[in-house]
């Protein structure tokens, strides 16, 4: 603790049970300051703190985030903040915050230790600070853009969807001859170049994305310092950040157990060759339409086709039906009311003898790299994007029943 009391300006021992704290700085303890931490820190961001840095300072001290961190195994956490000095300036204040690993589990105790930069360190963290923002600047545009963008792809592919249903359903009922046919096939061989398109633009702008994020702000600005340092041949310090983010990663295995990936000529897979009759079908999909298109597919392969308009209904009609009454339910992630990944997760806990076995697929806007993870969670056997390859997902479709 003396080593501790060399180093830095202030130490505060704080329990996180009872919200209060006391100075360490003191080792006689007849002159400790104590009080409410709660109170302090509401005080000292309002009247010393750097407007800027207000939010992270007050976040670092929130019980609630300290404990989660705690659970999740992070211990120790920095932060660099600034200070008012009284003279209208400010300078910059280190501060860390140590969880003890090991102790009475019932007094949770946080120790908050502050040390106050030098002159240098204060103008090289001042620089840093102003590489962040920088940064921080760029990866909202670029979440701007990406936002965007999967907004206009969401959109643009529900009536791809719908196209191409309908070019196959023609395909395989019309008779007007080998020139009708060849026409029709190139309609739905065109909605799939589309669709195929956008998932790679999609693709694209989430690898930029990833690289950004990967590339986080502590790293990019440590890297600028060593620059500046290499050009001035000043000192570099290290830089804590309580912000650096953290975005989830789609499992690389998990994403391949859910991408379509269409090996071989689709056009191989005739749609004349799946006979699902005696197998009947839950469907819920995103609109009218879609829904219309569905049931004539599926009963022109010989289903008995159950088709409701949203995904609350579609959970009351499983729940309420003995069990095996359906052999497979097919949903769509956007479907109104409760999305195809309640309607998945709402299934699987429901007690029926049937919940956990009966196959259940689901239909997507987006690319299946971007659903695959989330779908596994939420008990989705597969994930296909549209617009649909309808031999693929009747293929799919056989195997998963015969499974079950």
């Amino acid at each position: 603790m003396q080593i501790w009391r060399d180093y830095y300006d202030e130490i505060l021992d704080v329990s996180l049970d009872r919200g209060t704290f006391e100075s360490l700085m003191d080792p006689s303890g007849i002159n400790t300051r104590k009080g409410f931490i709660e109170i302090e820190i509401m005080l000292t961001a309002q009247k010393l703190i750097h407007p800027d840095d207000r939010t992270v300072f007050t976040r670092f001290f929130d019980a609630k985030s300290i404990l989660e961190d705690k659970r999740n195994g992070i211990f120790v956490k920095k932060l660099n903040f600034r200070m008012h000095r009284g003279d209208g300036k400010y300078f910059w204040v280190k501060v860390k915050g140590i969880m003890p690993s090991e102790g009475n589990e019932e007094e949770k105790r946080y120790f908050v230790c502050f040390r106050v930069l030098d002159n240098a360190s204060d103008e090289d963290m001042s620089y840093r600070k102003l590489l962040s923002v920088s940064l921080m600047h760029e990866k909202e545009i670029s979440s701007q853009r990406k936002e965007l963008f999967e907004k206009f792809a969401s959109e643009m592919k529900s009536p791809l969807n719908d196209i191409a249903g309908l070019a196959d359903i023609a395909k395989n009922t019309v008779s007007d001859g080998e020139k009708t046919l060849d026409r029709l096939k190139q309609i739905t061989d065109k909605t799939i170049e589309i669709k195929n398109l956008l998932d790679s633009m999609i693709e694209e702008s989430e690898k930029k994305n990833e690289e950004i994020a990967l590339f986080d702000d502590e790293t990019y600005v440590e890297m600028v310092a060593k620059t500046k340092k290499n050009m001035s041949n000043e000192e570099v310090y290290s830089f804590g950040n309580s912000e650096s983010q953290s975005e989830q990663r789609i499992n690389k295995e998990d994403q391949g157990a859910f991408r379509n990936t269409g090996d071989g000529d689709k056009n191989q897979i005739s749609l004349e060759d799946f006979d699902f009759t005696g197998k009947k079908v839950l469907v819920v999909l995103d609109s009218e339409l879609s829904g219309e298109i569905m049931q004539e597919m599926l009963k022109g392969r010989g289903a008995e086709v159950k088709a409701v308009s949203d995904g609350k209904s579609a959970v009351t009609d499983f729940i309420k039906n003995p069990s095996g009454t359906y052999d497979f339910v097919l949903v769509d992630i956007g479907s109104p009311e409760l999305d195809g990944y309640s309607v998945a997760h709402c299934i699987r806990l429901s007690c029926k003898d049937d919940a956990a076995t009966v196959p259940i697929f689901a239909l997507s806007n987006k690319s299946t790299a971007q659903t695959g993870s989330i779908c596994k969670e939420n008990g989705i056997d597969q994930v296909f994007s549209k617009p649909l390859e309808y031999g693929m997902l009747f293929l799919k479709m056989y195997e998963a029943m015969a499974s079950a």
